[in-house]
């Protein structure tokens, strides 16, 4: 089924990206990475605010009533009630050409995430996680040249993440238990829907939505590795994805506009706008840091 979201939000990003549903307040947060700028929008006004940041965010997680993000190649945290940053630790032993890429929250309450190479062009990127104890410790994964999505499965026993360049959505085995990840393969490739995996999001049901940046859409991948739903865009460059809402059934999506040139943004002018569709299945509430 092909189904086609609405514009709430034209922020005009350069590269939105990592929106995170806040139930709490009932708002939605992303970043503006390349801006160095964080959203946040109230579905119910359909208003907007934009605060300025010191550092350049990749990804968000929600840490009680702060955001916690990883951001140039350290891991920091803001305050919106004083509209604050504050530098938390950096990231030791990374080449001063890489940067953070995209991250999320596990099972147990760590904040995971991955740096890259900024220019895309060496494998020199690592994964990691952020404890609670503010230490950052690695995770024994093979490097990729563009890693995306830190997604787990409802039961929290499957992770998925995508090695962007090779059009390839990944699944391994994690052990709740232990942290341990094993039985890494191959959940699908994407090349054939003309796009490269971004940022996701998981449905109640294990329902996998990816962002297809390039492609115009997001697709919903069944836990078995096929699409049944797909979503088209206003805008060539998704790249996130999360659900909100009242009932948690509002998929919102980000969009980028770096890259585009001229004649393509005059042919698609909504490119880094905030999008919304309302989905028949449900999605997980964001878990907090540290929870």
């Amino acid at each position: 089924m092909i189904i086609t979201p609405e514009c709430v939000a034209p922020t005009g990003c350069l590269t939105g990206q990592s929106p995170v549903w806040n139930a709490a307040e009932n708002r939605l947060w992303w970043v503006d990475q390349k801006r160095a700028k964080l959203h946040r929008y109230n579905p119910l006004t359909g208003n907007t605010r934009r605060y300025e940041l010191p550092v350049r965010p990749s990804r968000i997680a929600l840490w009680g009533g702060l955001i916690l993000m990883a951001a140039d190649c350290e891991i920091g945290v803001f305050d919106p009630s004083v509209e604050l940053y504050e530098r938390i630790t950096g990231i030791d032993g990374e080449p001063t050409t890489n940067r953070t890429s995209d991250g999320g929250v596990a099972p147990d309450g760590t904040f995971w995430f991955a740096t890259e190479d900024e220019q895309e062009r060496e494998p020199s990127g690592a994964y990691y996680r952020y404890n609670p104890d503010k230490t950052v410790s690695p995770i024994r994964l093979p490097s990729v040249l563009s890693a995306r999505t830190f997604e787990f499965s409802p039961d929290g026993r499957t992770f998925y993440t995508c090695d962007t360049a090779e059009y390839e959505v990944l699944a391994h085995d994690y052990d709740p238990a232990t942290g341990s990840i094993t039985g890494r393969r191959t959940f699908a490739f994407t090349h054939e829907l003309g796009g490269m995996p971004y940022g996701s999001a998981v449905d109640a049901e294990g329902g996998l939505w990816v962002c297809l940046h390039g492609a115009s859409r997001v697709v919903r991948f069944t836990p078995q590795g096929d699409v049944d739903e797909v979503i088209i865009l206003a805008a060539p460059l998704p790249t996130g994805c999360a659900f909100g809402g009242e009932d948690m059934r509002t998929l919102f999506i980000t969009t980028a506009r770096q890259g585009l040139s001229f004649p393509q943004l005059d042919a698609r002018p909504l490119s880094g706008s905030l999008f919304a569709i309302n989905v028949d299945v449900p999605g997980l509430p964001a878990k907090h840091f540290g929870a």
